[in-house]
Order: structure tokens, then C-alpha cells, then sequence
């Protein structure tokens, strides 16, 4: 099992906790201070490699969103901002972002040898992280974070910590595990989800991946599935066939017409055939440089998060996530233009008959009363492959004849 690449550490404290005060009254300690003190505010003992993480021998100075290196000045008002948070009741959320110091030397991060780090790097990495921890968490206007970079023998390591001076968590009732009490607290769990985008963000930033990510991004909604896309015209005669059975069984309510809808589970799959045939179609060298993209964005991601049976599955699940994304996107562009040519058939049947009900009515199970009947341009298009088939049976059958005189002659 390899070592991950990076690993994330969560935990957090409510207002009256000692180690809120403790982290308070050492922001603004020169770095010699605050590692000596760092066990006195430290919430995570859990680093991700080892079982218990000591005062760390080196730190750099505090960093935030704006400011590389804080003056004394600078770290007053910071203290004071985390005072008037905890003076509110205010969570503080501690994270440990640990670096595998081999994973950060293949990558150009460190130099075992000197002892370099780029430290510009990490920290650009942090701030980018902690924008999309902050807006999965809707905090971008309230939170307020400090960070610095640990170093060790064993691995690099950020400390964060992360409170709202105005807090927005509403309270929950908890109980104590150890007494069986209940109490009254902010409520500060953050799903998995949200730490899972923070540490790729955080990963993908300091190897500076956002051309690779942007390729795949780009090869999903300007190559494959640009806005504009259409499927009627470009599709061939079975495939006009299934795409017409899709359009008799959707069901009469437009409203349900969304690719990901529950109620077009039975129809999905034939969806996704069509869809299928169209990329290998009009795409099929897009969609091999699309595939090869997200193996080695799955190979990234398995250097990040390790390669254990947990791991494996989170990382497997970006690669499926993204082609699924492709599918709905197709999807919902199929049905638009099915929208479309149902609104145009219910327009003309309210001229021709002048009755106020649409055309594709339906009954009380969402059954069709009738089915819709295909355009004109449509049939036109049907009969000419017909023809195209009858003509291609005439000549086989010639051909056959001739055969058969031919060996008759001898």
C-alpha cells in the first residue's frame, strides 16, 4: 500500500474551550514562542503519519488570506479578530494539511538534501484550498483562518485555524459521550465532501494542474458537448429510430424531462445508447483523449490519497464522476430538443383543431393516450434510407443471379 500523498486532519472547539483561549493568547508570540508553546493550543494530535505529533522544530510565521508574513501589528489584529470570535460563541476548526516529504520531493516541492521548501507554493496551495473550503461551507464573507508551515523529520505539515468572528452555525443539542449529559453548542461538523475538495484543491494547486484539469473541462463542454449541440440532424437511421421510441415513451409532463430525473430511470439507458453511438460518431478521438486525461488524473489522485481499498474507490470515483457529467450534459441537451418539438407539435395541433389541450396527452398513470407522430422531414429521411437499402438488396440479388448463370454456363 503506498504512502499517500497528502493527507487532511480535522477538528474543532466551541468558544469556551481552553485551547481557543491558548491559541488566542499566542498569535501574536514571535515563531520561537509559539512552537515552544504549540502543545498548549494545539486541537489535532493526529498529523496522518504519525501517532502523535510533538512540538515541531521548525515553523514559519503565521500566513492568511492577503499576507505572506505578519507584522507585530498585523498579528494584534488578527488576535483580536479571533477574541471577538470566541467573545461570540464562535467554532474554531483546526486542519492539519501533511505533506509526504518524498511525495513533495518528486514533485520539486522539497530538497531532502538542503532542506528546501517552497514555501510560496504551499502557501498558495492553502489559500486555495481553504476558498473552496469557505464556499462549500458558505463562509466566504464570514470566515476568518491563520496558517503556518511546520516542518519535521518526518513530513511537512499546515496548522490552520478557522473561526467566524460573526458566527453563522446555528446550535444543536450533543450529548456527552463520557458523562451522558446534554449541552447546548455550535454545530461545526463539515461533510466529507468539503474536505475531500479542499485536499484536492490544495494538491492540485501546488502541482500547478489546473492546465490538465482545464483540457478536461474543455474537452467536455466546448468539444464534446459544446452549448450549441444537436443531435436530429446528425443522427443516422437507427439511431433516428431510438431517439423517436425515447420521444413516444417520455413521460407528458415536460417538467420531468431532466436527465438525472427518477422518472426517466427506465428510459435513461436507451438515452445513454444513443448518446454512445453519436460520440463514436462525431467524437471518437475526443473521447480517447478524454478517457487517456482521466486515467492520468486518476493516477494523480492516486499518488494524493494513497492506493488503500478506501482510497481506491474515491479516486475510481472521479474518473466515472466526470463521464457521467458528460452523459447528463448530452442528455439534457437531447431532451431540450425533444422540449422543443413537442412545444412546436402542441402548438400546431392547437391551430389545426383549435382545442386548448395539448397534443400528447396522457392518462392518469402517465401512459400516452396516443403516440406523437414524427415530422415530415423525418419520414422523408426514413424513406430515403429505405430506398438506399432497397436499391443496395436489388443489386446483391443481381449479383447473386449472375453468379448462378455463371456457373450454370460451365
Amino acid at each position: 500500500m503506498s504512502t499517500p500523498g497528502v493527507v487532511l486532519v480535522s477538528k474543532y472547539v466551541s468558544g469556551n474551550s481552553t485551547k481557543f483561549s491558548k491559541y488566542v493568547n499566542y498569535i501574536d508570540r514571535d515563531e520561537a514562542v509559539r512552537t515552544k508553546k504549540f502543545v498548549t493550543y494545539n486541537v489535532n494530535k493526529l498529523d496522518g503519519y504519525n501517532q502523535y505529533m510533538g512540538n515541531p522544530e521548525k515553523s514559519s510565521g503565521i500566513f492568511t488570506k492577503n499576507n505572506d508574513n505578519l507584522s507585530y501589528s498585523d498579528k494584534k489584529t488578527l488576535q483580536n479578530v479571533f477574541r471577538q470570535a470566541q467573545k461570540n460563541d464562535s467554532v474554531m476548526w483546526q486542519d492539519v494539511i501533511s505533506f509526504d516529504n518524498k511525495w513533495l520531493e518528486e514533485h520539486g516541492i522539497y530538497n531532502s538534501r538542503t532542506g528546501w521548501v517552497n514555501e510560496g507554493a504551499i502557501q498558495k496551495s492553502v489559500r486555495k484550498g481553504m476558498d473552496a473550503l469557505l464556499k462549500e461551507e458558505r463562509m466566504e464573507h464570514s470566515g476568518v483562518w491563520s496558517a503556518a508551515i511546520h516542518y519535521n523529520t518526518d513530513n511537512i505539515h499546515v496548522h490552520i485555524a478557522l473561526v467566524e468572528p460573526n458566527p453563522t452555525k446555528e446550535y444543536g443539542i450533543f450529548t456527552d459521550k463520557k458523562t451522558g449529559e446534554t449541552y447546548q453548542a455550535r454545530r461545526g461538523n463539515r461533510k466529507k465532501r468539503t474536505l475531500d475538495k479542499m485536499k484536492s484543491t490544495v494538491a492540485n494547486t501546488l502541482l500547478d494542474r489546473d492546465r490538465e484539469l482545464a483540457k478536461i473541462s474543455q474537452l467536455i463542454h466546448e468539444k464534446i458537448a459544446p452549448r450549441d449541440v444537436k443531435f436530429q440532424p446528425n443522427l443516422d437511421f437507427k439511431m433516428l429510430k431510438m431517439y423517436n421510441r425515447i420521444y413516444q415513451n417520455l413521460p407528458g409532463d415536460m417538467r420531468l424531462w431532466k436527465y438525472n430525473n427518477n422518472a426517466l430511470s427506465d428510459i435513461r439507458p436507451e438515452i445513454n445508447k444513443v448518446i454512445t453511438m453519436y460520440i463514436q460518431k462525431y467524437h471518437p478521438e475526443d473521447f480517447k483523449k478524454l478517457d487517456q486525461s482521466l486515467k492520468e488524473e486518476m493516477e494523480f489522485r492516486k499518488s494524493v490519497y494513497g492506493n488503500g481499498p478506501k482510497e481506491s474507490e474515491r479516486y475510481k470515483e472521479y474518473r466515472e464522476n466526470k463521464k457521467n457529467e458528460l452523459y447528463a450534459k448530452l442528455g439534457n441537451a437531447m431532451l431540450r430538443e425533444m422540449t422543443e418539438i413537442r412545444k412546436q407539435q402542441n402548438e400546431e395541433y392547437r391551430k389545426n383543431t383549435g382545442s386548448d389541450q395539448p397534443y400528447a396527452k396522457t392518462d392518469f398513470y402517465g401512459k400516452k393516450a396516443f403516440k406523437p407522430k414524427m415530422k415530415k422531414s423525418d419520414l422523408n429521411k426514413i424513406k430515403r434510407a429505405f430506398d438506399a437499402d432497397y436499391e443496395r438488396m436489388k443489386n446483391k440479388q443481381k449479383y447473386q443471379q449472375l453468379q448462378h448463370d455463371i456457373e450454370n454456363s460451365r
